[in-house]
């Protein structure tokens, strides 16, 4: 799938686009963002008298509004909503498809030329410590580099490769938001020095690239208060399988803030009923996780195996209600949560994120509130960093107030 250098009418690829999000399944509320962004990328075209659709004519598109909003609160998210909608125009004017983030898992990436090889090696060599989602996200930034790169004449094989021509190409990704970008220039230079490590360049190329400052969330994590977890969890009657069942997923969530997906990938081997404990090797991070089995966790789980867990012989806990009986999807737990917070009467305001993730930040906050060391909420919710964890201070700020201390008035009147 080499890059079309075709000429397009603006009116014609923005027509073209809006069609194909609309195939791929995006939500009418998103499809409404895209065609507001559409509608101002035309008028600008026509503004500037330009027919058809070129790289040159997006770039300028997003710098005029990077300017509008170079001094506004609203950069991050309307400049990134443009940039969003230039992308995915690019993407059908250069490959005649759009990425879904919902297709990503299940689509299938080619890759082209002589980075064929070195390529799906190196993706064998990161799916040993990656989850399945960092290696999709991995595989997606590299096709896109082989693709680039395969469509250069000069370049028949690795050894060919130079820093002008990846340069080039993470000059073209600027087109997609921060996040993509920031994400496919680390993800090339980590493919740069694997390359390096098994010589396969003449020259070392992974420092000659840009060096891309990530930008940190600066909102509030989302979380439940303690009285939303209580009044969620007790709206829940369990009387029947599925209440059972999902009670205990969204236990496991509320008290040991365990994500989704290694929720829904639990494995009775996981569990040490003996020593009470929980052991796992974490979907996200690859890395080994043993938390307490709390007694009402653990009560739960065995209600669920005992009076609702279908009699198949599979090795996960949670299983579908209807056929064909398998693991449940960790996308249902935000449609799980959803409808108990509907049957809790819980108002959710626009714009909060209310899944199952935000039970984990619940948990991460209530555990603030017990003063219970930074360090140790790290290692209870198997961050990575101290620095990830530091995030749910932002939300303590009510309890350092009340630590701050009252200051004596300054007697001024024997100044001199």
């Amino acid at each position: 799938m080499k890059p079309q250098n075709r000429i397009i009418k603006v009116d014609d690829l923005v027509q073209e686009t809006y069609q194909a999000l609309h195939e791929t399944g995006y939500t009418k509320k998103t499809l409404k963002k895209f065609k507001y962004s559409f509608r101002l990328f035309k008028e600008y075209a026509l503004k500037n008298e330009i027919e058809f659709y070129t790289q040159k004519l997006a770039f300028a598109f997003l710098e005029e509004y990077c300017k509008i909003f170079s001094n506004s609160n609203k950069q991050s998210y309307v400049y990134q909503e443009r940039k969003r909608a230039i992308s995915k125009l690019d993407e059908i004017h250069r490959y005649k498809v759009v990425s879904s983030k919902q297709l990503l898992s299940r689509k299938i990436y080619i890759f082209q030329g002589c980075l064929q090889t070195s390529i799906k090696s190196y993706i064998v060599f990161k799916s040993e410590t990656l989850s399945k989602a960092r290696v999709q996200a991995i595989k997606l930034y590299l096709e896109r580099f082989s693709t680039y790169i395969s469509s250069i004449d000069k370049i028949k094989t690795l050894k060919d490769l130079e820093s002008k021509y990846i340069n080039k190409f993470i000059e073209s990704c600027s087109i997609y938001t921060h996040n993509t970008y920031y994400a496919t220039v680390i993800c090339l230079r980590h493919y740069l020095i694997y390359l390096e490590n098994n010589n396969l360049l003449i020259h070392p190329l992974s420092t000659s690239l840009p060096k891309i400052a990530k930008r940190r969330n600066r909102t509030f994590p989302h979380a439940f208060s303690k009285e939303e977890t209580q009044k969620l969890l007790q709206s829940i009657k369990y009387n029947n399988s599925k209440e059972r069942r999902d009670y205990a997923m969204l236990l496991l969530a509320a008290r040991l803030g365990l994500r989704s997906s290694d929720i829904v990938n639990l494995k009775f081997e996981n569990i040490n009923w003996e020593k009470s404990e929980i052991s796992l090797v974490q979907q996200k991070t690859k890395k080994a996780l043993t938390l307490p089995l709390l007694n009402d966790v653990g009560e739960a789980i065995i209600n669920y195996i005992k009076n609702g867990r279908p009699s198949v012989k599979d090795s996960h806990v949670f299983i579908r209600e209807a056929k064909p009986y398998a693991k449940i999807s960790s996308g249902s737990l935000f449609t799980i949560v959803d409808g108990y917070l509907k049957r809790a009467k819980i108002k959710i305001p626009a714009g909060r994120r209310h899944g199952p993730h935000a039970l984990r930040h619940s948990l991460a906050t209530l555990l603030l509130e017990d003063n219970i060391p930074i360090s140790t909420i790290k290692e209870v919710l198997a961050h990575k960093s101290t620095e990830t964890t530091k995030i749910y201070l932002k939300i303590a700020q009510k309890q350092l107030l009340q630590c701050a201390l009252d200051v004596a008035p300054i007697d001024n009147s024997g100044d001199v």
